[in-house]
């Protein structure tokens, strides 16, 4: 089971660094049928990842909208499991990470023992 962030999930819908890497590991991932989860939040922060290009102009809005059904295609799970908001708030302040937000990754991750997928750089020195 991989959990994925949004920093990973971004990468299979933009061209960016490493994006080839992170669509191979979702191909090998897909056609393994490995279970994909993320946390509810994974939706709006790659929505918002996509806004952020649309808003500097990178992407028109028909692209930024082909961009999310794109990636909202992606067979991913969508699981919040209560004692996640908990854990999350522990896992903040003991990796002193400044939000939450990420945390929910770690410990969506940790509750249902899943690798967790990240690319973000602060978040993997945190941990």
């Amino acid at each position: 089971m991989i959990c994925v962030d949004s920093s990973i999930a971004a990468k299979w819908v933009f061209v960016e660094e490493h994006s080839e890497r992170a669509r191979l590991l979702l191909r090998v991932a897909l056609e393994q049928q490995e279970p994909i989860i993320a946390p509810t939040l994974l939706p709006s922060e790659v929505a918002n990842v996509i806004r952020q290009r649309l808003r500097q102009g990178q992407v028109q809005l028909n692209e930024a909208r082909a961009l999310l059904a794109q990636f909202l295609a992606v067979p991913i799970a969508i699981l919040t499991p209560e004692t996640v908001f908990d854990l999350s708030l522990v896992l903040a302040d003991q990796f002193s990470l400044p939000a939450v937000y990420d945390a929910h990754y770690v410990a969506l991750a940790k509750l249902l023992d899943a690798t967790l997928w990240t690319a973000d750089q602060r978040l993997l020195r945190a941990l």
